[in-house]
């Protein structure tokens, strides 16, 4: 049997031609999200690596078989006294990705981790200074394989909290998750219900596929005209990204209109049996006796259940809207580790000394 093998990809086009073999792993490994598909991260890196960013994808593989993947770039950072190369996940920090990961095939977990240690300290010492790694999942197996081998060799890292993502374990029947919130929200609901039935005339209308890629332009004008503007490179993320999963259905549009014209507006990933609530966007002058952007969160639930999906992510946020809502969440952690140089050193040491004028100050 072949030994595991590492390989480097840091061309679009050997990147490219990964993709099939890429989604078919991620569908074979514990760490499932949209986050981690070929397409949203070809698309982030199309948009947001630049110069000073360069992909740093490592791969495993068998005998011909792709066992894992690290989806990362290495950030070149310079300063008057140091110029630092940090290893980052691809898809942060711009964009909010969460659930960011090492894809790998279940039961390998471990095995791939230790070849990917192994790599990184020895012959691919020479291409990273520290390794920064923003919202991992807190039951991340790489992360806890990695952190077994840091702590064997006795090198140095540190662990901090990242976010929280609130979630809704939807069960089978609209009546049975209604059963399952409090007294007080049903309440609510029902209030809005007949508030709306009554005077607002409001219309919910669903789109995916095709058209919810055609819908897209729809909801940006909607988010720049309530917001005030708007990020275009992120909106071309979002165009991006969803020609390339044309076909796919992970892309839902959900608005909500009021005598034909916009009120709120949802941008959602459906991923695997997933509902996942990626950018809200409300009328804020629109009637203040009721929150609109709670009326479409319950109708797009109602029509998620309907469809048979299995639960809805809030993702990333400490909004209470969120918190009313969810029964259950996921923790993400941070975790940073440098090497024995000089630039990490000094980086590693200005963080110390900005952490204790925190606690001198308080």
């Amino acid at each position: 049997m072949e030994k595991y093998k590492i390989s480097i990809i840091d061309s679009f086009s050997d990147w490219e031609k990964l993709s099939q073999a890429w989604n078919e792993l991620l569908i074979k490994a514990s760490s499932q999200t949209i986050f981690l598909t070929w397409e949203w991260l070809f698309s982030w890196a199309e948009i947001y690596l630049s110069r000073d960013r360069q992909l740093f994808i490592v791969t495993v593989s068998q005998d011909g078989e792709l066992l894992g993947v690290a989806p990362w770039y290495i950030d070149r950072t310079s300063s008057s006294f140091f110029s630092l190369r940090e290893i980052a996940f691809l898809g942060s920090p711009e964009a909010d990705s969460d659930y960011l990961d090492v894809i790998i095939i279940k039961g390998k977990e471990k095995k791939v981790t230790q070849c990917i240690y192994d790599f990184l300290f020895t012959e691919g010492s020479s291409f990273w200074d520290c390794f920064s790694l923003r919202d991992i999942p807190a039951e991340s197996l790489f992360l806890l394989h990695f952190l077994e081998k840091i702590e064997e060799a006795g090198k140095y890292a540190e662990i901090g909290w990242g976010s929280f993502c609130p979630s809704i374990a939807l069960p089978g029947t609209n009546e049975a998750f209604l059963a399952g919130l409090s007294s007080h929200h049903r309440m609510h609901i029902r209030r809005y219900r007949r508030m709306i039935g009554k005077e607002e005339n409001l219309k919910h209308h669903c789109f995916l596929g095709s058209e919810s890629e055609t819908s897209l332009d729809a909801f940006l004008s909607f988010h720049r005209d309530k917001k005030g503007g708007g990020d275009e490179r992120f909106f071309s993320l979002l165009k991006t990204f969803a020609r390339k999963c044309r076909g796919k259905n992970w892309v839902q549009i959900d608005m909500l209109s009021a005598h034909e014209k916009p009120v709120a507006g949802f941008f959602h990933f459906r991923y695997r049996n997933v509902l996942h609530q990626y950018i809200m966007v409300t009328d804020k002058t629109f009637n203040p006796k009721v929150s609109i952007g709670n009326i479409l969160v319950g109708l797009c639930i109602e029509k998620a259940i309907s469809h048979g999906i299995s639960s809805y992510d809030f993702l990333k946020g400490t909004e209470q809207f969120k918190f009313s809502w969810a029964n259950g969440g996921r923790r993400s952690l941070t975790f940073f580790c440098p090497q024995r140089k000089i630039p990490p050193l000094i980086f590693t040491l200005g963080k110390f000394v900005k952490a204790a004028a925190k606690i001198m100050l308080r």
